[in-house]
């Protein structure tokens, strides 16, 4: 199965990526940029070194300052940068060079070898002249008239080149510096995004960790506010505004189910007394046996309507423990239900013993938690095969109170483990095919209870194979 991806996650991955590929481009753009402001600084200063021949070229006798100009120019030793010069005529004749190319020459661009000489000035990346594996040159060529002192006109090719070698690790420390700063930019970035990002969804958290606890037993809950009127807070008004509804089905829905079976009950019960009333007459067999038989069905089914008038109670005092105010000591409570089930466990050939016990008293109704354990020793007992044995334990741990029926029965698949606690819900029957007879309200009753008292129910596999119920109730603050 695919891991999954939170929202805050998938945000802060989004977000990143984003200022990711910006800060990519961004840098691929200011490096070039970069390379090539470097690049026309050089040619500026061929520009200028160009300017500084023609200047010399018209103001003195030709050669010999020429020369002597070159030989200062090439030998700037302050300067990382190293420059070469070559003048030819309109002939591509050589007429100088500075001294450092020794017998090397500058390339002539090919378009000017042709004779085209519309463009008069020519830049262009060459091999070193003088280590071509190692370096390379930016040229510059400028054809131009040119009056020379005590000449005519005549046409000049001036051509200046600089070595790039400064100029490419120039080029690398700028790229280098661009990712180290892109990279500080997209740390602070990431960290901020999961900043804002966390604080943004706190409320979604809030909202989520509320929604999850909300059940159908407590849909009064509702989903708190940020108080921000936005999108999230009218999201959570829906939300509220939802549960409300649901809550109104619902009241509807066990005020119906409460309704329906008190009606069911009622008539019930007018049906038993006229069926007392005719069996205490004269009436002959078969018909006596028939409405002995019909008088047992009705007496069934107004003990399912009791429960179920129960159970639909429960659900409307779910989570408001206030309304128990009894003070129970459980341990009185198991000594009298384990006296009176002991008939019943006997008779089917289950051990009925008690475990370890704690002194320890709760808040609620006694009758009620009386119901409960009697739901729990019945099924125990029921569905445990003779010679079996039921053992019942209470404990206090802290501000709980442990109550736990634990039998030596088939136990209950893990599948089933929860499906059994819903209404009418029965496992499928296996030894007990012919004498359970239970309703499959009994566990939801028990939960019911647990619930109505602020507690659980919990459903374990016993170390014999069996299964524990185990009731989990709050401790009285007295006991």
């Amino acid at each position: 199965m695919r891991k999954r991806i939170s929202l805050r996650s998938r945000l802060i991955l989004l977000s990143w990526s984003l200022a990711f590929g910006t800060a990519l481009v961004l840098t691929v753009l200011l490096h070039l940029r970069t390379q090539r402001q470097l690049l026309r600084q050089l040619e500026r200063t061929l520009e200028t070194k160009c300017d500084e021949v023609i200047t010399v070229l018209k103001s003195a006798v030709l050669y010999p300052m020429l020369e002597e100009f070159l030989v200062i120019e090439t030998d700037y030793r302050s300067s990382p940068y190293t420059y070469f010069y070559e003048i030819r005529d309109a002939q591509g004749r050589l007429l100088v060079r500075s001294p450092n190319m020794g017998d090397r020459e500058l390339p002539i661009p090919e378009a000017w070898k042709r004779g085209d000489f519309g463009t008069p000035i020519h830049f262009q990346t060459e091999p070193h002249p003088i280590s071509p594996g190692d370096d390379r040159i930016r040229l510059r060529s400028e054809r131009l008239e040119l009056a020379l002192p005590g000449r005519e006109p005549a046409t000049l090719v001036i051509q200046t080149a600089v070595s790039l070698g400064p100029y490419e690790p120039a080029v690398r420390r700028t790229l280098r510096d661009a990712v180290l700063g892109a990279t500080g930019s997209l740390a602070a970035v990431f960290f901020l995004l999961w900043f804002v990002t966390t604080r943004s969804l706190r409320p979604v958290s809030a909202m989520t960790r509320k929604a999850s606890q909300i059940t159908a037993t407590n849909l009064r809950e509702r989903l708190p506010l940020a108080g921000r009127a936005d999108e999230l807070d009218e999201l959570a008004r829906v939300l509220n505004d939802m549960l409300d509804r649901l809550g109104g089905s619902l009241r509807q829905m066990e005020q119906f189910s409460s309704g329906a079976a008190h009606q069911l009950r009622t008539r019930l019960t007018r049906i038993r007394g006229e069926l007392d009333l005719i069996l205490r007459s004269d009436v002959a067999d078969p018909p006596r046996s028939q409405l002995e038989r019909v008088q047992e069905e009705v007496e069934r089914l107004s003990w399912l309507c009791g429960r179920l008038l129960l159970l639909a109670r429960l659900d409307q005092q779910t989570g408001n423990a206030s309304l128990f105010d009894e003070r129970v000591d459980l341990e009185e409570v198991v000594n009298e239900l384990l006296e009176q089930m002991a008939p019943l466990a006997q008779d089917r050939g289950v051990g009925l013993r008690r475990g370890a016990m704690s002194t320890v008293r709760v808040r609620g109704s006694r009758s009620l938690l009386v119901e409960a354990l009697l739901n729990l020793l019945d099924n125990a007992i029921r569905f445990t095969p003779e010679g079996g044995s039921v053992a019942v334990s209470l404990e206090a741990d802290g501000d709980v109170v442990r109550l736990s029926v634990e039998d030596s029965g088939p136990g209950v698949p893990p599948e089933e483990r929860e499906r059994i606690f819903q209404p009418f819900y029965r496992t499928p029957r296996t030894f007990a095919e012919a004498t359970d007879d239970g309703s499959g309200l009994g566990l939801a009753i028990v939960r019911g209870i647990a619930q109505a008292h602020g507690g659980r129910v919990e459903m374990l596999e016993a170390p014999s194979g069996g299964s524990i119920f185990r009731l989990v109730l709050p401790a009285h603050s007295g006991s």
